[in-house]
């Protein structure tokens, strides 16, 4: 039932208690002690909007990258904050290994894409910055 349950909620988490109850026939009061049950164990974490990618703008399609950074100082803190801020930046991770971080961008076309890379270029403490373009996202 609980399965039956999650399934419901993935595919829509706004849905009502009221119908919830009425697709799994149980009441509306087992429903709600169900999903107590699953947050408080730690099953459902939270319940999330599924939110449409940006409209096509301007020269072509909205496109997505992920940035390889290289900084060429340390600490890699004050490098990161002078560009986190972008509006552009969806994500930022730092991570371990030879590279020192990866940015996931938006940007509203391959000129875009270009300036937003000679902008990282030009931050003090970049080292490199390489770019790939994402072609699909599951």
């Amino acid at each position: 039932m609980d399965e039956a349950l999650l399934g419901l909620l993935s595919a829509n988490a706004r849905v009502t208690l009221t119908a919830l109850a009425q697709k799994l026939n149980l009441s509306r009061t087992a429903v709600q002690a169900r999903m107590a049950r699953l947050e408080r164990d730690g099953v459902i974490l939270g319940y999330h909007a599924a939110i449409a990618p940006p409209k096509p703008v301007g020269e072509g399609e909205v496109l997505e990258a992920i940035l390889s950074l290289t900084f060429s100082r340390r600490p890699c803190a004050p490098v990161v904050a002078m560009f986190r801020h972008w509006p552009e930046i969806e994500r930022y991770y730092s991570v371990t290994g030879p590279l020192d971080g990866y940015v996931i961008v938006r940007v509203a076309g391959p000129q875009a894409l270009s300036a937003l890379v000679d902008r990282f270029s030009a931050v003090e403490g970049v080292d490199a910055v390489r770019c790939a373009v994402v072609l699909k996202s599951v």
